[in-house]
């Protein structure tokens, strides 16, 4: 809805009332009726430059009539700075007063007449009156204030408003990370724990203890009992005895536990291995034969198998110190594995979901959005970052850039020098993606200057440094405000190492104006192989803006 579009209401008695009234009046004064409605108004007539002026429209409006205020930039040559919202306020009348406060303001100094601005009441139009400002220079006090050199470029703080963006993507990866890091320590931990070393005495006795608690005997299952009892020896004496006790036969197991007691080497006694080989015969019978054992016989071999590991350790030689720096080399090594595949797991994992989550990009997003995401791409930053505009020259050349122009340097020839006026103002990525300047020649008067030798010196000038000018175009050229003229384009290539025959190809434009003796020329060049800088330089170019002669010479 307008914002500048009003319409009243009031109740049914002052419709009738102002009806009335607006019937005499029409009938006996219509002109100065229709000047009574609308009132305009400014608090003051003399301003400084840039100062601002309030302009207030003041209408009368019967209910049910709709009331438009001017919009737009109507108060040429003056500019609208702020439009406020419409204001209502009562009147000595019964129709309804509406207010429309304006903010104007001019740049440059001058008398400046405001022009009568159209007002719509219902099907009426009203003009209001017009004005005369005055607008005066800022007087400089050069004698006591202090002259004082241009301060230096003031980097703009980096912009971080798409941070989110990037944080939609990074958190799921993180949290996927955590979590598979959380889940990896915490399996190592217990595998860790489920590696400790236990000496063989004090786990064959945490075995057997571990039996009883699991009531085999009262569910009749006798060959897991039986295999249970039998492994809690067979593994004491695969660490103690014989490294093979495992994996023997209850007669290999035996002949062997015979021929460490005839060495001497443990002192059994024959107590000890006949009992052994009555408990293993018949846990063989259970097992293989399905022989149930009679009744109590069970809980007497499983007492007995206590009494012969305890008589075992008691016969067993202590360990030597050889046995034992074994056995600590051998738990190092078991932890330095363990170490070693953790941190094997952990990468591959990692690496893992950072594929998965790179691969899931790329088929949402593309491979251009992924690569940009991780490695980063600077002409993409600079052409989706925040953009500069500034003037450049006398007279000046309004330019949009993604950073300020610098002053640069700009070498004449001797024939030249106190005749030609130049000025350029540059900037240029790292590596040269992209480069940008605004170069401005003033020539003497009555300089008989074309344009096309201008471009062709720059042109020769631009391949004694090596760059090729394969394509050349040339166009007519119109910039937002109406100045024309001419753009030359194409593509090229500049070499970059003449040893290593390294050649970067490209696209360039120049946009050249003249008017009189002055020449304003802006030169572009990008990569033909990146799609941002191509952006950059088309934004560059459709902002280009020629200050007004007039406006330069006020």
């Amino acid at each position: 809805m307008n914002n500048n579009i009003t319409y009243i209401t009031t109740p049914k008695n002052a419709i009738l009332r102002a009806l009335s009234l607006f019937l005499l009046l029409f009938i006996f004064s219509p002109q100065v009726q229709a000047q009574d409605d609308v009132r305009a108004k400014i608090d003051s007539t003399n301003i400084l430059i840039g100062q601002q002026i309030n302009y207030t429209i003041e209408a009368l409006a019967n209910d049910g009539e709709a009331v438009i205020f001017p919009e737009g930039q109507t108060f040429s040559p003056l500019e609208v700075i702020e439009s406020y919202a419409i204001d209502t306020a009562s009147s000595t009348s019964a129709r309804m007063k509406l207010i429309k406060k304006y903010g104007l303001t001019q740049f440059d100094s001058g008398r400046y007449v405001i022009p009568k601005q159209k007002v719509i009441i219902g099907t009426r139009t009203v003009e209001t009156d017009t004005f005369l400002v005055e607008v005066n220079n800022v007087i400089l006090d050069t004698v006591n204030q202090g002259l004082y050199d241009i301060k230096p470029i003031i980097e703009l703080p980096r912009d971080y408003s798409n941070w989110w963006k990037y944080l939609l993507w990074i958190i799921p990866v993180v949290v996927a990370i955590s979590l598979f890091l959380w889940w990896l320590l915490r399996r190592n931990k217990k595998q860790k724990e489920a590696e400790q070393y236990i000496p063989p005495f004090e786990q064959a006795m945490a075995t057997l203890t571990e039996l009883d608690s699991k009531n085999l005997i009262a569910e009749a299952k006798y060959k897991e009992y039986y295999s249970v009892l039998t492994d809690a020896i067979r593994r004491y004496y695969e660490e103690k005895v014989y490294d093979r006790s495992m994996e023997s036969t209850t007669d290999e197991l035996i002949a062997r536990l015979e021929m460490e007691r005839d060495s001497g080497h443990i002192d059994f006694s024959k107590h000890t291995i006949a009992s052994i080989k009555d408990i293993f015969k018949r846990a063989d019978l259970v097992k293989f034969a399905r022989v149930n054992p009679p009744e109590g016989k069970a809980q007497a071999d499983r007492i007995a198998v206590e009494d012969i590991v305890k008589q075992t350790r008691e016969a067993l030689p202590p360990p030597t110190v050889e046995e034992l720096m074994m056995q600590e080399d051998y738990r190092e090594a078991l932890s330095r594995k363990r170490k070693r595949k953790l941190w094997l797991s952990g990468i591959g994992g990692i690496l893992a979901i950072l594929l998965l989550a790179t691969g899931i990009g790329i088929a949402v997003k593309g491979y251009n959005e992924v690569k940009d995401f991780v490695f980063g791409n600077m002409t993409r930053e600079l052409a989706e970052g925040n953009w500069i505009t500034s003037e450049y020259g006398i007279p000046s050349m309004v330019v949009s850039t993604p950073k300020v122009l610098t002053r640069q340097e700009v070498p004449l020839p001797p024939e030249a020098q106190g005749k030609i006026e130049a000025t350029a103002f540059g900037w240029q990525t790292f590596p040269a993606n992209v480069t940008i300047g605004v170069y401005q020649f003033k020539f003497p008067k009555g300089a008989d200057v074309k344009v096309e030798q201008l471009i062709s010196s720059q042109l020769a000038m631009f391949e004694a440094n090596g760059f090729s000018a394969d394509i050349l175009k040339s166009e007519k050229f119109a910039t937002p405000n109406g100045a024309e003229g001419i753009k030359t384009f194409g593509s090229g290539s500049q070499v970059i190492d003449q040893e290593k025959g390294t050649i970067d190809a490209g696209e360039y434009a120049f946009i050249t104006f003249q008017a009189e003796n002055v020449i304003q020329q802006l030169f572009i060049s990008w990569h033909d192989e990146d799609p941002y800088g191509k952006e950059i330089a088309e934004r560059v170019m459709q902002s280009i803006e020629l200050q007004a002669k007039e406006k330069e010479e006020n």
